[in-house]
Order: C-alpha cells, then structure tokens, then sequence
C-alpha cells in the first residue's frame, strides 16, 4: 500500500494521527437492520480533539461534522442550507446570511445570529495552525467583521479583502458553531466533556480514550438538510472503535461485527458482487508532483521547462497509481480532483508518456526527490521510472513535520516533491495558490517559488468577483498557466471507499461524504 495507515491532509500538511490498536464493534450475533437503532462503524485512528476549530486529521473532522452544525451543507446539487435558509453576496466582501429560527444548542440555547458570531470571533482569534486553516478557507486571508441582528435573523460578514469562497468555505466541517458553553470552557470542549457546546445532531456521550467513542442523536434536534436523496432514519447512537486495519475491517464487516467501514484500500472491493452491501466512492488526496523553482534554491528545474516537461515524460501516472494506491485511484487532470466545480478535465494540457523523449533531457541529471516517510512503494516507483530515463536520484523521506518544513521554507533541500492535497474540501482555488502568487515566506502558500503573473492575475480576478460562471472561468485559465508552464504534473486521486452492510447506508454529496447521514433503512 501507499501508506501504513491512512493520511488526512489539510491543504499540503499532512495531518497524522496515531494508529491505535483497539477492540472493534459487535459480538456473537449482529442483530439486524430492522431491529436496531444504533449503528457500529469504524475509525482508523482516535480523535485529537473535539473541538472543531482545532480539528485536523480524520477522526477530528468526523467528529466536528456530527457534533457542531455549520451554516451552509453539501447537497446533492451543490451547496444547500444547514442553519442558514438564505445566504446572498453583494460583492466578494459582503454576505448576508439569514438563519434558521427553531435551531438549538444541546443545552436548549437558542442558535441566534449572536451565537454564531461569537463562534466566528473565536476561531478567528485562534492563533493555532489549523484554526488559521480554517480561518484563511472561509474568510481569506483579510479580516472579517460580524455583525448580528437577532431580531431579524441575519448575519453579515464583511471582508477586509475580496474573497469570493466564502460559501464554499463556510461549510466547511472546521466553521461548525460552537454553542457558548464550549466557549466558556474551551479545555472541555476539547475533551468533549461541555455538552451543552454541541449545535449539531449529535452529543459525545462516551469515550474510552483510544480505543472508542459513542454519539447519542439529540431529541430535540430537527434542523436536517433538506437532501433529496437520503432515506432511512438516523442512528439513535452512533458507535466508532479504533480499527486502522483494512482487512480486518472487512472481516468485522461480511460477519456483522460492524455495519460500516471505510476503505482506503482494496478490501472495498470484497463486497462489489455482495447482496444487499452498499459502497461510496469519494475523493480523498491528490496527489501531485511538484518542481521547485525558488530563486537562489540551487534547484535544477528552475527556469528550465523543458527539464520539468522531461520529468513528466518520464513518470506513469498509472504505474503510480498501481504501486501505490493498488490501482484503485481516479485520473487526475489539474491540482486537485477531476470532480473538483472549475476543475480542468483537458488532457491535452498534460505531457504524454514518453520514456523515450524523457531520456533525452534527463540523461547525467541529478534530482534530489522528497517524500513522506512510509511512502515506500510511491518512492520506489518514481525514483525508478527516473533513472530509467538516465537521471540520478537521491530519495529524502523525512517524517511528515519535516517533510511540510521543507517543502514550505526549505527549497534549498529538494528538487522534486510529492504533495498531498487534500481532495474533500471541494475549493479548487486552495490548490491553485500551492503554484502562483506568494510563497510561504511571503504570507502566502506557493510551495514551488514560480513567478507566474498570468497565472496569479487570473486567479485574482477569481477572488474578486461574485460571479460564480467568472470564477470559473478566471480559475480555469489560472490552471491552464500552471500547466502549460509544467509547475507541477498531475499523478492521481486517491479515492476512498465507505462501504455499509444490508440495511445500512452512507451518502456522498457533491464529492462529500457526510456522516450525518449514514441511515438505518433496513
């Protein structure tokens, strides 16, 4: 496999949990669908935290999507209400939000324009890594101001800078609205002790540190999106074990030990010919070549684009894809997923496979190539197809904190990088600012140093404009910039696999797969 354990990455970080052995769900006798109210599922690894301005890696935003609702959802069409009913912008600076009047806090507090507003405050004072993260992909990078009205219901965020994602953003698991009990005890909220913090469906009800966690659904909660495609009735209590094996999953799974699993691996594919199992397919990481061309780096690739054209020649995106994602990943075209609204989807952007030309360019070369730790397989396959093609190679696969040093504030170290993006926010302008514009010393998040003006104008002119069909246009040339000039090469999308038994289902939204509606409908 690619990976020991799976990685969940927040832009180009990868956010690593701890693989934690622990006693999976179920017993003797699954009882059946149309006999039970709860449903036993599977993490890979435990929740850090549960409070969702801070959450990072899997399990953390799992838990932020079940517990703390957000103000807009994915649908099956796009963007769809979730404690807002009306949402608008006026310019790239200026939304109104108009909320829901029947929505609660667990403790019974009423979700007001207020509460949201302080929920906003306090994630944008957060000086964290990741409630920055957060931040920067609702609000940008200027300074928002939240203005509430309660006795009309609405709330306006005003921008100190043109940002035209916000809507996008906002829905994103990071946004969930923290009721004021868990801002006035932010180390609960953490742990998952405040209950009264939640503004979701689901409360913390048990946690056996490590090994599980158990969510109780509110009886008071009725604030559901209004999807059209989701049947079935929600868990009363939702069960999550510690499993990072695959196989074993599966195992647990055909025997009813558990009634749902997530793949990331071909385990999946046990049950495609299975009665009655049901399988979702979603996006999780994509995965990118990146060259870097920061001045002064002493990197071969800078300002050669022929050499970086030499580099894709080179490379097989399906031989990767077969050494390590077990060939289960989805061609990949631009930055990010090929099911990405504005995604590129032109082949003819992209070099061809041709070992042959690539040797031409790539003959007494020497690329210093970086990596993961336990991207083995990966390594092995690139730096391979490389020196089939006459360069010499030198691998550097440090763990993942060094590894996102390097790649943001360490050119001088590397030539040739593999990135993670992650594939599930849906926001393709976060991918597009790893190529053009401001690197990392300079505030921003250009991880190979290119200097590409017409790249960076268009993007600019995405950012600024309310106008969904001149956003895309504007991203769509912004992409066409970054590949024509060969900044970074397209490997594939790793695409992960949540698979329940008979009676049991799971919803993916737009690319999203979304928790809360996992539905008993047996």
């Amino acid at each position: 496999m690619f990976r020991k354990y799976p990685l969940a990455g927040v832009a180009i970080v990868a956010a690593v949990g701890v693989a934690l052995a622990g006693c999976a769900a179920g017993g003797a006798s699954a009882p059946s669908a149309s006999s039970t109210d709860t449903m036993n599922l599977e993490l890979w690894y435990a929740p850090a935290t549960f409070n969702p301005a801070l959450a990072t890696a899997t399990s953390d935003l799992q838990d932020a999507r079940l517990g703390f609702d957000t103000l807009l959802r994915s649908g099956e069409d796009g963007l769809i209400g979730g404690l807002a009913t009306k949402w608008e912008a006026t310019t790239s600076s200026d939304y109104t939000f108009t909320l829901r009047d029947d929505a609660t806090c667990a403790d019974g507090t009423a979700i007001t324009p207020s509460v949201v507003a302080a929920s906003f405050d306090y994630l944008v004072g957060l000086q964290d890594a990741a409630a920055v993260n957060w931040k920067n992909q609702a609000f940008g990078a200027g300074t928002p101001t939240f203005t509430a009205d309660d006795e009309a219901g609405t709330l306006e965020i005003t921008l100190s800078e043109p940002y035209s994602q916000l809507f996008g953003g906002i829905s994103q698991p990071g946004l969930g609205v923290i009721c004021p009990a868990g801002l006035a005890d932010p180390e609960g909220l953490a742990a998952g002790s405040v209950e009264g913090a939640y503004s979701g469906p689901y409360t913390l009800t048990d946690q056996k540190v490590g090994v599980s966690v158990t969510y109780t659904l509110r009886d008071d909660y009725d604030a559901w999106p209004a999807w059209t495609d989701v049947e079935g009735k929600p868990a009363k209590t939702l069960n999550f074990s510690v499993q990072p094996d695959g196989t074993t999953s599966a195992n647990l799974l055909e025997s009813g030990g558990i009634d749902g699993a997530r793949f990331y691996d071909s385990n999946a594919l046990r049950f495609a010919d299975e009665d009655g199992y049901s399988t979702v397919t979603f996006a999780s990481s994509a995965y990118n070549l990146v060259f870097n061309q920061a001045p002064g780096s002493g990197s071969v690739f800078e300002g050669d684009q022929e050499l970086r054209a030499a580099v894709a020649q080179a490379i097989d995106p399906q031989g990767f894809n077969d050494a390590g994602l077990d060939g289960l990943g989805k061609t990949q075209y631009t930055v990010n997923s090929s099911g990405y609204s504005c995604a590129l989807k032109d082949e003819s952007l992209l070099q061809s496979f041709d070992p042959a030309a690539a040797t031409e360019k790539l003959t007494g070369k020497t690329i210093r190539l970086l990596l993961m730790s336990n991207w083995d397989p990966a390594a092995d396959f690139l730096a391979e197809s490389l020196r089939a093609a006459g360069a010499t190679v030198e691998v550097s696969a440090p763990d993942p904190a060094e590894w996102t040093k390097q790649m943001r504030t360490e050119p001088q170290k590397w030539d040739l990088a593999v990135a993670a993006e992650n594939a599930g926010t849906g926001l393709i302008h976060l991918s597009i600012a790893r190529y053009l514009g401001p690197t990392y010393a300079q505030g921003g998040t250009n991880v190979v140093g290119a200097d590409n003006p017409e790249g960076t104008a268009a993007y600019d002119e995405a950012m600024a404009t309310a106008d969904p069909d001149a956003q895309c246009a504007a991203f769509e040339e912004a992409q066409k910039t970054i590949l024509e000039r060969v900044d970074m090469m397209p490997l594939i999308t790793d695409t992960h696999r949540y698979v329940t038994r008979p009676g049991f289902a799971a919803h993916v939204f737009n690319g999203y797969w979304d928790p809360t509606a996992m539905r008993i409908t047996g």
